[in-house]
């Protein structure tokens, strides 16, 4: 049997030390206390030392009267039973808490897994977003160089075809308007830095990258102003006034379908600007209508003032590709990050 220690709360145990249940008679545990006294008395025990004999026969008489007192008893049964509803609120709590670790522990899985799963999306991403950002640098490139060689060999035929335009320059073609030399560009905000050169627009816009571009591509420019508005816009608007109408026309023809051959002016809108509203003109000039119905595209069409644009012969043709070449040679050594 196992026997309690010197603990206070062990050996108030009676029961367990008589050998008995809680709901033995009177009789029951004097039969009891006499089988063990006469097997745990000092006299008779020789395995363990006289003095741990003595201490355990004197517990066991105080448990046997212990148990013959009904006072002492009840309390003893009183102490059981919180011993017993104390354990049993100690085991409940080890199982919530068993239960609540094993649940934080499930968490911390998901929570990882997810993670995880999370972080692989991120690259994913990442990596189609560079690619696609490769894919499109190679459509561009390509695409420019498609439009600069359609330009160029427009402009190697202009001199030929301007003899055939030259016939509806005659008397009878509506003149030119004092405002048929000015065209309406809208290009996004966040390019405004670009088209400057600078954080804050010059006064002399025409000097600016944009201005550059425009007459590199079209022809040579007399004024560039930004288009007042009350609104707040992704773009901005800007008024160009060229030398020459045909020099309009010709940047609309290309900007009104945003194919500019110009790599700056890629993302610029150009339409025809009607000074009487303020907004883009619903129709071209006079004189541009009656030669699109002569057949002439704004190419073909003659310049009164000859310009080294419009001068095919003393042209660079070199140039643009020769920029785009630059162009090209930069991309491929930057990094995939920073295009």
């Amino acid at each position: 049997m196992e026997l309690p220690g010197s603990n206070a709360a062990e050996w108030q145990d009676a029961f367990k030390l008589l050998g008995i249940d809680e709901h033995a008679s009177e009789s029951q545990i004097r039969t009891a206390y006499r089988k063990r006294s006469l097997q745990f008395h000092p006299d008779k025990v020789r395995d363990i030392p006289p003095d741990a004999a003595a201490e355990r026969f004197h517990r066991l008489t105080l448990a046997y009267e212990a148990l013959l007192d009904p006072s002492s008893r009840a309390r003893l049964l009183e102490t059981l039973e919180n011993e017993k509803a104390r354990r049993k609120r100690q085991f409940a709590f080890d199982d919530r808490r068993k239960s609540m670790a094993a649940d934080l522990e499930r968490r911390e899985e998901l929570d990882r897994v997810q993670r995880v799963k999370s972080e692989q999306k991120r690259r994913e991403k990442e990596r189609r977003i560079l690619a696609l950002r490769e894919e499109g640098r190679t459509m561009r490139v390509e695409r420019h160089e498609r439009l600069l060689e359609q330009w160029q060999q427009s402009s190697r035929t202009s001199q030929s075809l301007a003899s055939t335009a030259s016939t509806l320059s005659a008397d009878g073609l509506p003149p030119w308007g004092p405002s048929d030399t000015s065209v309406l560009i809208r290009f996004p905000s966040e390019q405004a830095c670009s088209m400057w050169g600078t954080d804050i627009p010059p006064h002399n816009l025409v000097q600016t990258p944009l201005g550059e571009a425009l007459t590199l591509s079209y022809g040579p420019l007399s004024s560039v102003h930004i288009k007042s508005s009350q609104k707040k816009r992704r773009e901005v608007s800007v008024i160009a006034s060229f030398e020459h109408g045909v020099h309009a026309w010709r940047a609309v023809t290309e900007g009104s379908d945003l194919r500019c051959s110009h790599n700056l002016l890629q993302d610029c809108w150009i339409g025809w600007w009607d000074p009487s509203t303020g907004k883009a003109a619903t129709h071209p000039p006079a004189r541009v209508q009656a030669w699109i119905q002569g057949g002439v595209s704004a190419r073909d069409a003659p310049v009164e003032t000859r310009t080294p644009h419009d001068a095919a012969d003393e042209f660079d043709y070199d140039y643009e590709a020769s920029t785009l070449a630059r162009l090209r040679q930069v991309a491929s050594t930057m990094p995939l990050h920073a295009r």
